[in-house]
């Protein structure tokens, strides 16, 4: 038997060479994994070859002039989703983006009418938009969408999540009390789980369409999409039919005022629609002030043309051309009353005369929806424009942003603090998922070194933030507001020193459970930008030798308190109660994971990492100690009447036996403040990544995959506007083992395919 680089069984990757050894004289063949020969020539004593073909075993095979064999060799190739460059980054890119869809911490799996589901994420448009990226990586593809098939509402309608309740009947039933009003909610017959739909959101069924879509592509099964062709179908038809979701003034999808595609509106149309009790997330046909969003728009003419494709592959073709005419006809009616010449107006009222009062013009905001239009298939020169738009965008982006990928922009001053304030989640917060739209349309639209840039940028905001991407970004750091301090001594009623390790009942307790705070900094030190005098400290708890009650004289007015202090032992540390000298009084509690962290806590994420108005507190100092990893000491705000003059403070420790260490004290004339969280909150984090994903695969490295599992394919590599030199590119589908796979240098590119 010949040799294959010195032993049988060696696997390769696409394109990797293959080299035969003492070959005997005859005929070479190289059979790919399906059987098919891609290699035919006069053997050699040494043969040298690009592996390439379908993957799996391959064989290379001598026959003499007569066909008899006369020896064979087998290999294994295999393609993984994989690219190598010149410059590193936009490998260093891929791994990122891999990692973060991958890490997303969620149930994967339901069982549902006897049959075990899997999914991407539990909700259909996460699931969905995650499958740009990891359709990729992801083999198990169908099921994500076949739920959501099975389930399909008789009229029609998608479901919009799935929930587990386990143990069934023990946990609130909270999607259902909400949601039961119009058959949005439906619990299954076992009572273990319940589906949802929100029923503000009108995205879901377009975007089972496109899950059809791209799930097909990637598995190159088209007897399965034939199985979900009828689903679509009523699915996209039902859209037209709801009251809630279709309107007939305009001949377009509808729904309440909502911050671009979430799922919440704000708080003044919530009162108009539900005086009673407002609910953000509900709709009524009779009393929510509808509007046109653009996005539901441009998505569900894109879900036309992906159902007219795949209803023309299997021969529906009248059928398919009532959906492509349907797509063109929402398009025209869209640009007239939405498209502004440089992007699409996020909401447009069916009412002219219903005004909001949310402290912006809404006609020069650019939403999301606009990056997401980029790649639904709209006109060239629409794309162009909202491209240039971005690009001005970037060059006057306010103080502290990490870039013009704004989920909306400018923000809504108010009417939505329920969900985020100003520059935090949908409100004005920065999100990867624009910014992989945008650099996907920026790579299809001509602007190849603004897409370059962009994936750049969002290199060094992953690598900044722990080498993955988070669900979203502050928008902007305004200055913080003018304030003065007043360190406050401890010492007349000090009861231990700032490393806590002369307290009376210190030897008593176990081990590992004090706090070492020998490292922590004495003196004057400023913690998040507020000033404390640290020397000894307050030791607060029921266990013998401590203060359960500390009454601190103040006599002075302020606008808020800030302890600097640290938890050894539960969950409440007591409570803070404020003495004001006209004899009122204000208490707050001190609890684990809200406005302290513990000793014994593992990770500073425990404080509420969203930056809303109720919270008010951060991490101050950290340190690592062998017996207990992570040291903290918080700082916690609490707000006071500044009209009102303060007597006197009082700490009163917890009942459970808690150890409560308040190491400073500060006055503010001001509220409560503290610096925004960089990292704001609210978006799988896996919709984003896979976004930039795309853009990296179908952009910057330039494989398109023109039918399905890569059996025709454009290689389009703007590997030039990056200044890369030489790239080796797999593309891997593993749910059909279809790849595509290239070689670039400037003059040369050498291209191999599963197909």
């Amino acid at each position: 038997m010949f040799i294959v680089n010195h032993h049988s069984g060696q696997r390769y990757a696409p394109l990797q060479a293959v080299s035969l050894r003492e070959v005997p004289s005859g005929l070479l063949t190289v059979r790919d994994g399906r059987g098919r020969a891609y290699l035919s020539q006069p053997a050699e004593d040494e043969v040298t070859f690009l592996a390439a073909g379908a993957g799996g075993w391959q064989a290379a095979s001598v026959a003499d002039e007569e066909g008899n064999l006369l020896d064979q060799v087998q290999f294994q190739v295999e393609a993984h989703t994989q690219i190598r460059e010149s410059s590193g980054q936009f490998s260093e890119l891929l791994d990122l983006c891999y990692y973060t869809m991958a890490d997303e911490p969620i149930t994967r799996y339901i069982r549902y009418q006897g049959k075990t589901y899997y999914f991407l994420v539990s909700w259909l448009r996460d699931h969905v938009h995650t499958l740009k990226g990891m359709k990729y990586f992801e083999p198990k593809l169908r099921s994500g969408i076949e739920l959501y098939r099975d389930s399909q509402r008789a009229d029609g309608l998608i479901w919009d999540n799935v929930h587990r309740r386990e143990p069934p009947g023990l946990e609130p039933n909270h999607w259902g009390v909400r949601f039961q009003y119009g058959d949005f909610e439906r619990t299954f017959e076992d009572g273990r789980a319940q589906f949802t739909r929100i029923p503000v959101e009108n995205d879901v069924e377009y975007l089972f369409v496109e899950g059809i879509y791209a799930t097909w592509k990637a598995t190159g099964d088209t007897a399965w999409m034939r199985s979900c062709l009828d689903a679509a179908i009523r699915a996209l038809d039902y859209t037209l039919h709801s009251p809630y979701r279709w309107s007939e003034k305009f001949g377009l999808l509808k729904r309440g005022h909502t911050i671009d595609t979430w799922d919440f509106q704000n708080e003044e149309d919530c009162l108009a629609d539900f005086a009673g009790w407002p609910d953000p997330m509900a709709i009524h046909p009779e009393k929510t002030r509808f509007g046109i969003m653009f996005g539901d728009n441009t998505g569900y003419a894109a879900a036309c043309e992906y159902l007219a494709e795949m209803l023309e592959t299997v021969g529906r073709n009248e059928e398919a051309q009532t959906y492509r005419q349907r797509a063109d006809e929402i398009r025209q009616r869209l640009n007239q009353i939405a498209w502004n010449g440089r992007f699409f107006t996020h909401h447009v009222p069916e009412d002219p005369n219903v005004k909001r009062d949310l402290g912006v013009d809404e006609s020069t905001q650019i939403s999301l929806s606009n990056t997401c239009s980029l790649n639904r298939r709209i006109a060239h020169e629409q794309c162009a424009a909202i491209l240039q738009t971005y690009r001005e965008l970037k060059e006057n982006l306010p103080p502290g942003a990490p870039g013009e990928w704004y989920l909306i922009y400018p923000p809504f001053p108010r009417g939505y603090d329920g969900h985020c304030v100003p520059w935090q989640y949908m409100n004005g917060g920065v999100s990867t998922i624009a910014a992989g739209e945008l650099a996907h349309g920026a790579f299809e639209h001509g602007f190849e070194e603004y897409g370059v840039d962009i994936l750049r940028r969002t290199l060094a905001l992953g690598n900044r933030y722990g080498r993955m991407f988070h669900e979203c970004y502050t928008g902007a750091f305004p200055p913080p507001p003018p304030r003065t301090f007043q360190p406050v001594s401890l010492l007349p009623f000090a009861n231990c020193d700032s490393t806590l390790k002369d307290s009376p009942a210190t030897p008593s307790w176990t081990p590992g459970e004090h706090p070492e705070l020998g490292n922590l900094p004495k003196g004057g030190q400023t913690f998040q930008e507020i000033p404390f005098e640290i020397d000894r400290a307050l030791a607060l708890s029921t266990h013998a030798g401590y203060a359960q009650t500390v009454e601190l004289p103040v006599n002075a007015r302020a606008g808020s308190v800030y302890l600097l202090h640290t938890l050894a032992r539960g969950q409440t540390a007591g409570a803070l109660t404020i003495h004001y000298t006209d004899g009122s009084s204000k208490t707050c509690y001190v609890r684990e994971g809200q406005n302290i962290i513990s000793i014994n806590h593992w990770a500073e994420q425990s404080l509420p990492a969203e930056n809303r108005p109720k919270i008010r507190a951060a991490v101050a100092w950290k340190d690592y100690h062998p017996r207990h990893l992570h040291i903290y000491v918080t700082v916690t705000g609490f707000d006071t009447d500044p009209q009102k003059e303060i007597r006197s403070i009082t700490f009163q420790s917890a009942q459970d036996g808690a150890l409560w260490f308040v190491l400073g004290m500060t006055l503010s004339d001001s509220p409560v403040y503290f610096p925004p969280n960089p990292l704001s909150y609210g978006i799988p984090r896996g919709w984003g990544a896979a976004a930039l994903t795309y853009a990296l695969v179908e952009g910057l490295a330039g494989v398109v995959d023109e039918s399905t599992a890569f059996e025709r394919v454009r290689i389009a590599p703007r590997w030039p506007a990056a200044g890369v030199n030489e790239a080796e590119v797999t593309i891997h589908y593993p749910a059909s083992d279809g790849y595509a796979a290239y070689r670039y240098q400037p003059d040369l590119v050498f291209i191999g395919s599963s197909r």
